[in-house]
């Protein structure tokens, strides 16, 4: 246990944490109350391949509060290594967004968002405030200098916001990277990477239908709509973390089995 109330488990020595969508807004209220810096990240089949094959990725990860699961994949192994994982423990922040925003507008959390093209982001931030009017909400484009004047610039106007809740939505291992550079000098209660979440709230990105992530189709439709950019990510990618996690998966699955 943690000042967050957190039980984290081991997925073959890759720490996680089996949350529910209520979990995650319970997490929310306690980190904003307790006015520390609550780092969430999340794991699936992508982040994995980069935990395995990046060093300065899976270093940042160990200084994470939270690390929940994104993917159905990720429950899926879960439940081959002996964890108590089921489908409710898959958070996507994409289709949790609306949740977190009202709950926010309800208890006058204050937002920042950073990431997407500044169109993206003036567009995103609009049809958020439009959509929630009594929340405060403020952002800036992910497209700048990671270093520097420019980035200490952005730096700046995120802390005089004063955010309770910090979207970092930059594109994994970029986001990742900037905060690890910088999170230090980050004033925000809550900190929580969120790829491209603003792009496919706005429509700038597919977004495949809701109702395939449950069902484990979701990177399919992905790959079927952009197969160029993502092959490598939903063909090539798994196959690397299987290659890593399937002797420690077995391992844990038998230990499971016979403890007393």
């Amino acid at each position: 246990m943690n000042s967050y109330n957190l039980r984290h488990r081991t997925l073959a020595g890759v720490t996680i944490d089996l949350l529910t969508t209520g979990d995650l807004l319970s997490l929310l209220d306690r980190a904003v109350r307790i006015r520390g810096t609550c780092l969430i990240l999340s794991h699936n089949l992508h982040s994995l391949y980069l935990y395995h094959t990046m060093a300065d990725f899976r270093a940042f990860y160990s200084n994470a509060s939270c690390v929940y699961i994104d993917g159905l994949p990720v429950v899926w192994l879960g439940k081959v290594a002996g964890l108590p994982a089921c489908n409710a423990h898959r958070i996507t922040l994409l289709d949790t967004l609306d949740t977190v925003l009202g709950e926010a507008e309800e208890r006058g959390w204050r937002v920042f968002y950073l990431g997407s093209l500044p169109e993206v982001s003036t567009n995103g931030i609009q049809l958020i405030r439009t959509t929630y009017p009594r929340l405060v909400i403020s952002g800036h484009h992910g497209y700048f200098h990671k270093a520097g004047p420019e980035c200490d610039d952005v730096i700046s106007q995120i802390n005089a916001f004063r955010p309770d809740i910090l979207f970092v939505g930059m594109g994994m291992p970029i986001q990742e990277r900037w905060l690890a550079a910088h999170i230090s000098r980050v004033n925000a209660s809550v900190i929580l990477t969120c790829g491209a979440t603003l792009d496919y709230v706005t429509g700038h990105a597919y977004r495949p239908p809701p109702w395939l992530g449950p069902v484990g189709f979701y990177g399919l439709a992905r790959l079927v709509s952009d197969p160029k950019r993502l092959w490598r990510r939903y063909l090539v990618e798994p196959i690397v973390v299987l290659q890593h996690l399937f002797v420690p998966l077995v391992r844990q699955r038998q230990r499971s089995h016979y403890r007393p």
